[in-house]
């Protein structure tokens, strides 16, 4: 019986010492099995996030610009009752892949090179249509011409262009008299501190806000300031220092609008040292003007015309300084007057005959 017992006994001994090898090797083996989960804890974060996050260097792609076609108005014409011209400028082709609140551009007008206005933030969607006020200055003494307007549509580094051409055109004779209607339809003003004579004819509310005619002249030490009426005329007359002036028009006492002195009262005459200082003060106090400017006064400004002289730190808005003429005193035709324009003036023969030979080449002529 004992050996019974100590054999149950000793098997019982080895049943746990089994179970107790059992249990120890899951404890062993453990710490493999958790380790996949330990890197999440030393792994470091991504970063390329903010990255690929970040805006482009440009938010306008090629091809979104690419798809923007602009259409100018053609034939605009602009006289100086009408300053400004309304153009219409439509955009028919925007990529489809614009955002429906559209794109922001800029868009500049040039007009010949120089920028007249700009839209900095302008909204382009599919099918727009803007209509934009061309504003600049145009002068009736201007030469009628054509320029070139530019529109240029910038988003980002890219841009679009386009042009058109704009014809500024002088008022037919006919039209600005019926803005001249009474005896005094030009008003004549003499900057005296700029040496420049503007003339300025009637807009359709009878005040003279319309520059006509602009000119250098040479006024004084001895010349006015104040508002008078133009006096006589004289087609020629005697002046101080015992020389001459044609088309002598009076203003007050013994102040004149007056040609550059002559030495006799003959046209080839002129003292051409004198010509070539209009445009500075030269004068003993009248106003001198070149022969063919003062002619065109003592043509067209009857008496009583008004005349102001003043002094101005600049000239008027949408006034330029004429370029000055100047005679070589060695050239043989210095002692006429360029601008006069008698018939037998040497340099109107040379230009006409200059300009006969221009046409005749134009026509096919030898």
């Amino acid at each position: 019986m004992k050996r019974i017992i100590c054999a149950a006994l000793v098997l019982l001994l080895l049943l746990c010492g089994c179970l107790d090898a059992n249990r120890s090797e899951p404890s062993q083996s453990a710490a493999p099995i958790a380790a996949p989960t330990a890197p999440p804890s030393t792994a470091p974060a991504p970063e390329p996030e903010p990255e690929t996050q970040a805006p482009p260097e440009s938010t306008v792609p090629p091809d979104l610009l690419a798809g923007v076609e602009m259409e100018l108005s053609q034939g605009l014409i602009v006289t100086p009752g009408t300053p400004g011209v309304e153009m219409v400028i439509s955009f028919p082709k925007v990529d489809p892949r614009l955002s429906p609140d559209g794109l922001i551009c800029e868009l500049t007008l040039d007009l010949d090179g120089e920028t007249v206005k700009t839209w900095p933030e302008l909204r382009l969607v599919q099918g727009a249509e803007e209509r934009l006020d061309l504003e600049f200055s145009f002068n009736r003494y201007t030469e009628s011409r054509d320029v070139t307007v530019t529109a240029t549509l910038r988003c980002g580094e890219r841009f679009v262009q386009e042009q058109t051409s704009l014809s500024l055109e002088n008022y037919p004779e006919e039209l600005y008299q019926m803005y001249s209607d009474d005896r005094t339809p030009y008003s004549i003003d003499v900057l005296r501190s700029q040496n420049v004579v503007v003339v300025y004819g009637k807009d359709e509310n009878g005040d003279y806000t319309i520059p006509v005619k602009v000119w250098l002249c040479s006024t004084g030490g001895a010349t006015p300031r104040g508002d008078y009426r133009l006096g006589y005329k004289k087609e020629w007359g005697r002046l101080f220092g015992d020389v001459y002036g044609q088309y002598v028009c009076g203003i007050i006492g013994d102040i004149l609008f007056h040609s550059v002195p002559y030495e006799r009262m003959e046209k080839d005459s002129l003292e051409t040292e004198e010509f070539n200082k209009l445009g500075t003060k030269a004068s003993m106090g009248c106003i001198r003007l070149a022969a063919g400017d003062v002619k065109w006064i003592y043509d067209n400004c009857p008496t009583g015309t008004p005349i102001h002289i003043y002094d101005a730190e600049a000239l008027p808005e949408g006034v330029e300084r004429p370029e000055p003429i100047r005679i070589d005193p060695e050239d043989p035709w210095a002692g006429w007057d360029p601008t006069d324009p008698d018939e037998n003036n040497p340099w109107n023969i040379a230009r006409a005959e200059a300009e006969a030979a221009e046409t005749g080449e134009s026509a096919g002529n030898p």
